[in-house]
């Protein structure tokens, strides 16, 4: 991988990781509802400032467009919000580094991508890492926490989202391509969860920072880079960053809020990300 790609991967997993230790701190003050509105909204200011093209989407391609925002910003953020109130930080985290199997699997099944017999074996263990790392009690505490659930919808979301992306990022520049998502996506959170936001406003001694942090950062700056990159490379190669993440998010839980991640669920997490690194070379 080319130098300014590597770059390009470790300034969005960083970014990303640290995302899950600002929604957990953000609960502290706001909903889920206000978490995913304000950070689409921050995120589309910035990123309307900053990109300052003017060229324009063919209007067939405004569906896909509005469709993409759903699946990239508007469900999984406020997925991500409402399972961090029952879960990790860094188990949130982890449930988000599945995100490259699910990207494989919806390649083969909606989009016909051909794979050979190795692959699909591939993308089966795949899912068994998934079920590990769900394991926060260990082995000898099989429980069901809805948030996990919450975590995996949201995952899944951003492997439809990523097949969506890719053949719009390849016609137009995806800086445009990323600054109508964000409108669209600000208009779908306000229609989704505007009923169920306090609109309370983040307060700089709890919740502003973590908010500025996931709509500049984690909404604008990230979202830049990783469609960059997935212009560069392509979703399957491209999808790898969120290989790195797990790793930050589990740092950060650590650090700030001293979350345990089990020997089960670092198992799990190499399940997957092995799988999906074998899954990618064959």
């Amino acid at each position: 991988m080319q130098i300014k790609n590597l770059f390009l991967v470790l300034t969005t997993a960083s970014i990303w990781g640290a995302s899950f230790l600002m929604i957990k701190y953000s609960l502290d003050e706001l909903n889920p509802s206000d978490i995913a509105i304000y950070r689409i909204v921050i995120g589309a200011i910035f990123v309307n400032i900053f990109v300052r093209s003017k060229k324009n989407i063919e209007k067939e391609d405004h569906l896909k467009v509005f469709i993409l925002s759903f699946f990239w910003m508007a469900l999984p953020f406020y997925m991500f919000g409402l399972a961090e109130k029952t879960i990790t930080s860094s188990l949130a985290g982890l449930i988000n580094g599945s995100t490259p199997i699910f990207v494989a699997f919806i390649a083969v099944i909606f989009y016909k991508l051909k794979v050979t017999n190795i692959q699909l074996i591939y993308i089966f263990t795949g899912f068994i890492g998934v079920g590990l790392i769900n394991l926060s009690g260990g082995l000898n505490d099989i429980t069901f926490n809805i948030g996990s659930l919450y975590a995996l919808i949201a995952s899944i979301s951003y492997g439809v989202a990523i097949n969506i992306v890719e053949p719009l990022i390849k016609k137009y520049d995806s800086l445009i391509v990323l600054k109508i998502v964000m409108r669209y996506a600000t208009l779908l959170s306000l229609l989704m969860f505007g009923f169920t936001a306090s609109f309370k406003l983040p307060t700089l001694e709890i919740s502003l920072i973590p908010i500025l942090i996931l709509g500049v950062g984690g909404t604008g700056i990230a979202f830049l880079s990783y469609y960059k990159l997935i212009s560069n490379v392509g979703r399957i190669t491209g999808s790898f960053t969120v290989y790195m993440i797990p790793i930050f998010s589990i740092f950060f839980g650590y650090q700030f809020l001293n979350e345990i991640t089990n020997t089960i669920q670092f198992v799990g997490i190499g399940v997957i990300l092995t799988s999906a690194f074998l899954y990618s070379k064959t």
